[in-house]
């Protein structure tokens, strides 16, 4: 072994993601077990009362989940698609989205993104309209703003229902208000690598008390008492099963760790958006590389994402793992997946040569100082 693989041997691994979990997280676990209720009750319920807080909420309404997958679910049916709708989604973005559309019945269409924010393309979405078409699924990809503007303005035109798919946005804003403060349906997601984790978990955010009550209903099996007993860490032993229903629900446990989670968010966001600063201050010169964004003054950032020009990514993903540096890929396109390679799609240029450009670097909340220098030391000296 050359003496430079040694040395790379013994440096220590760098994940792509790294899990915020500190002595106060761990205080709200042992206070959640030591009351004794561990499934859905109070603690949730506090828990969507800290998400309605942050969000600055007024006269919306939230509902916490077991996953995002879960919320986006749920999300739909309490929208109103089903059996015989279509409903308009970017290829470029993980499979839940596209799973949960499956999951009510109704069709996935798969649209192009923009090459600039990498977020839906809302010309691309208004050629795929017809009169099947019920709703819209727009990402805001690595927590950066997509154009919502477009999207409800298609909405509005075409009479459509949008579920923003915020899952990688907790805390990202446009205009100064974060995103799920207003709007139609917002779905987020706490899984493990999120800005901040319940474990696992999700939430919607909607509008009416009607969708709110569908919404309760939706996930814990159609019951329509069990959710207000629970919040009060009780059960309801009488109660009318009134809807169709999920086991959809996020525990008192879950619940804890995400309250732990939310009190830090700002810090957390705040210490992710100077890193990616950094990695873009220190990338937007080299040659054979474009970075997202320079400024993130209104991204949550969730992950950081890099592309990677002439064909180069593969090399570059091998460069930094033998310098024990990890990297990711978000995405690979979902039209190219066997389940949903029959889809209605269309044209998919910009999705197709951006998939084969995205490569995702270690971005933790708090990041080590060491860290933060080789993962920028070993990308500019690949490049140069």
């Amino acid at each position: 072994m050359h003496t430079m693989d040694r040395m790379n041997a013994t440096l220590e691994h760098i994940p792509v993601f790294v899990p915020r979990i500190g002595v106060d997280t761990l205080k709200h676990l042992t206070d959640a077990l030591d009351v004794g209720w561990l499934g859905m009750g109070a603690t949730t319920k506090e828990f969507e009362e800290r998400i309605a807080a942050y969000l600055e909420l007024d006269g919306r309404h939230v509902v916490a989940t077991n996953t995002g997958t879960s919320a986006l679910h749920i999300a739909l049916l309490a929208a109103g698609v089903g059996p015989g709708d279509e409903v308009i989604v970017p290829s470029f973005n993980y499979v839940a989205d596209h799973q949960a559309i499956r999951y009510t019945g109704a069709d996935v269409v798969m649209c192009d993104i923009r090459d600039d924010d990498l977020g839906i393309d809302c010309a691309a979405a208004r050629a795929l309209i017809t009169p099947r078409t019920k709703a819209i699924i727009p990402l805001h990809f690595a927590g950066i703003p997509c154009d919502r503007a477009g999207v409800y303005e298609l909405a509005r035109e075409f009479d459509l229902r949008v579920i923003e798919d915020a899952c990688h946005a907790f805390g990202s804003t446009i205009d100064g208000k974060k995103i799920g403060s207003d709007g139609d349906v917002t779905c987020f997601s706490f899984d493990p690598v999120k800005i901040i984790t319940s474990i696992d978990g999700g939430c919607v955010v909607v509008n009416s008390e009607d969708e709110l009550a569908r919404l309760h209903h939706l996930r814990l099996l159609g019951v329509d008492k069990d959710t207000t007993e629970r919040y009060k860490n009780a059960r309801a032993w009488e109660y009318d099963v009134v809807d169709q229903g999920f086991r959809y629900h996020l525990t008192n446990i879950m619940a804890s760790v995400g309250i732990s989670q939310i009190k830090q968010v700002d810090a957390f966001i705040a210490s992710r958006q100077e890193i990616c600063r950094r990695y873009s201050d220190a990338f937007s010169t080299l040659n054979g590389v474009r970075v997202l964004r320079r400024s993130y003054d209104d991204v949550s950032p969730f992950i950081y994402s890099l592309r990677v020009l002439r064909g180069q990514r593969t090399d570059l993903i091998d460069f930094l793992k033998s310098r024990n540096i990890a990297a990711g890929i978000h995405f690979m396109p979902v039209h190219e997946h066997t389940y949903f390679a029959s889809s209605r799609r269309g044209d998919m240029r910009v999705t197709e040569r951006v998939a084969t450009e995205v490569v995702t670097l270690p971005l933790h909340s708090f990041m080590k100082e060491q860290s933060i220098q080789r993962v920028i030391d070993a990308v500019c000296n690949f490049f140069r």
